[in-house]
């Protein structure tokens, strides 16, 4: 039973690693992309999902991009 609930515990961890691992991945994934990129003009959403996770509404004036790597921007309309 205690080897049981070391190896939950082991998982654990290694799914928590795992998604810090990801989460450095997508800050340097990030940063490559504005330190090549040029000013854009027009909405692509191909990047916009490259990077957003998901939207997030505050209020009726207030929204946050949850960036993949745990950011989150917010933002007044």
């Amino acid at each position: 039973m205690e080897a049981n609930n070391y190896m939950e515990q082991k998982e654990a961890l290694i799914h928590a690693l795992n998604g810090e691992l990801s989460k450095v991945q997508e800050v340097s994934n990030l940063i490559k992309f504005t330190n090549k990129a040029e000013m854009l003009s027009d909405f692509n959403d191909q990047l916009f999902n490259d990077y957003v996770e998901k939207i997030i509404v505050f209020s009726r004036v207030e929204i946050g991009f949850i960036l993949k790597c745990g950011i989150t921007l917010r933002e007044r309309m």
